[in-house]
Order: structure tokens, then C-alpha cells, then sequence
């Protein structure tokens, strides 16, 4: 009885409110239409070659096809070639030769990077190679152990043919890429040439020094031991980048050192 009251006088009230209520009113953006309106935005695209995100890899390079052919043949032969080698190496030769090996060949560049410091009239760098080699070769054991590091007045210094070239003003003409060794430039590769014959000096030198004639398979020897012991310690790896513009950062990349290593 009390639920049949309570529903008749809501039937009866609730209309009479209805009017003080707040009214509910339809309203309708005068913007919106009955389609989206949409919006814009930028689009990125993945870079091509020419594009201008990329420009500050430009390089002269007129040879380019052929260069990347190289490059491709470079990392085939690195890939089936040289660093099966130079793991075979690694694995097989303990650490302690392998740096006795590392520290022999750099102490040969010694002499090289003296002479082109005095070259380039640099001759507090020819001074401290000139040291390095002495102390290494005698102390060092004909320069196994590279004793002179110890020293911090002493650091190792890097001087070449082709920077010796760069130095004198000659520009290093268009970037190519020498079969095997790789990225270079005409200078540097005719640089590398003077370097190859420098060392081929100094090494004959130090067979007469020590009385051997027939000196073939030791220039045999050599030849595989600095291949090994360069790529050995060489930790770039062809197409290791993930990007598929590694031709151009390598280019790039070599380049400005070069550059940086003429002004030092």
C-alpha cells in the first residue's frame, strides 16, 4: 500500500519539477561539419643519397661505381679471406706473442714516422720516434716489448708518406678505394707506396745488419705476419654498421681523419 502512494505521488510531482529543473539543450559545433576535419603533419622519409640530411657526407668521389665495386670485393675477401685468418690467429697464437708481434712491427714504424716528421720540419715528434726506437730495440728486445710507453713523455706518433704529401699542400684529389687495404685517396695511395718502400729499405737493411743473403721466405713471412697482425687488431668488420649507408660513412669518416691528421 505504502509503494502504490510513493508511485502516485512521483507520477504527480516529478512533472511539476520538470520546469525548474536545468534544461537540456541540443547544441552543435558551428565547426564541426559532417566530415573530419584532418590535420597536418610533417612526413619523414628515409634519406636517399642526395638528400640534404646527408650532404655533410659528401666526398669527392668521380670514381664512385668502381669504388663500390671495391668495396664489395673488400669485404668478401675480408669476410672468406682475412678474418677467418685472423681468428685462426687469435685462437691459436697465445696473447703474449701476438702483442710481442704487434709491438715488433710498431717499432719498425718508427723509424718511417721519424722520417717523415723530419720531413715536415716536425722535429720534436722525429725526436721522440727516434727515442722510442732506440729504447725499444735495445731494452725492448729488438722492440717485442715496447718499453718506451711506459714513458708519458713518450707517446707513440703516427706520421706517413701521404700525410707528409698533405702537409707540403698537396690535396688529396678523389677518394679511392685501394683493392684489400681500402678506403684512401690518390695522395694517400701514393703515400702508401713511399710507405711500402721505406719499410722495404729498413727491413733489408736489418737482414744485411744481421748477414742473411737469400731473404725471400723471410720477406714471405713477414708479408702474412703484418697482414695477420693488422687485421687482427683492426675491429671494423665490413657491413657490421646496420645502416645502409656504411659506404658513405666509411668515406666520410676517413676523410676527416685524414684531414685531422695532416693538421695535427
Amino acid at each position: 500500500m505504502r509503494a502504490a502512494v510513493l508511485l502516485l505521488l512521483a507520477t504527480l510531482v516529478l512533472p511539476l519539477m520538470g520546469g525548474c529543473g536545468p534544461k537540456v539543450m541540443n547544441v552543435t559545433d558551428p565547426l564541426a561539419g559532417p566530415d573530419p576535419a584532418g590535420f597536418r603533419t610533417t612526413v619523414h622519409h628515409w634519406p636517399t643519397e642526395d638528400s640534404p640530411s646527408l650532404r655533410f657526407l659528401n666526398v669527392y668521389d668521380p670514381w664512385e661505381p668502381m669504388n663500390r665495386n671495391l668495396y664489395e670485393v673488400n669485404a668478401s675477401l675480408d669476410k672468406y679471406v682475412m678474418y677467418p685468418a685472423a681468428t685462426l690467429y687469435k685462437v691459436f697464437i697465445p696473447e703474449p706473442i701476438r702483442t710481442g708481434v704487434r709491438n715488433f712491427y710498431n717499432n719498425l714504424n718508427e723509424m718511417p714516422t721519424a722520417l717523415n716528421s723530419i720531413l715536415q720540419g716536425r722535429m720534436r715528434k722525429a725526436a721522440i720516434s727516434f727515442t722510442r726506437f732506440l729504447i725499444n730495440s735495445t731494452f725492448g728486445l729488438l722492440g717485442v716489448r715496447d718499453l718506451a710507453s711506459r714513458n708519458k713523455k713518450l707517446p707513440r706518433q703516427n706520421e706517413d708518406v701521404g700525410q707528409t704529401l698533405g702537409y707540403w699542400g698537396l690535396g688529396p684529389g678523389p677518394y679511392f678505394v685501394m683493392p684489400v687495404m681500402g678506403p684512401s685517396s690518390v695522395r694517400d695511395t701514393v703515400g702508401f707506396g713511399g710507405d711500402i718502400l721505406i719499410l722495404y729499405v729498413e727491413v733489408e737493411m736489418i737482414y744485411q745488419a744481421a748477414g742473411m743473403d737469400d731473404t725471400r721466405p723471410l720477406d714471405l713471412t713477414d708479408l702474412i705476419l703484418r697482414g695477420l697482425n693488422i687485421r687482427a687488431n683492426t675491429a671494423f668488420s665490413y657491413h657490421s654498421t646496420g645502416s645502409p649507408f656504411e659506404y658513405e660513412m666509411v668515406r666520410f669518416i676517413y676523410t676527416k681523419k685524414r684531414e685531422l691528421d695532416i693538421q695535427r
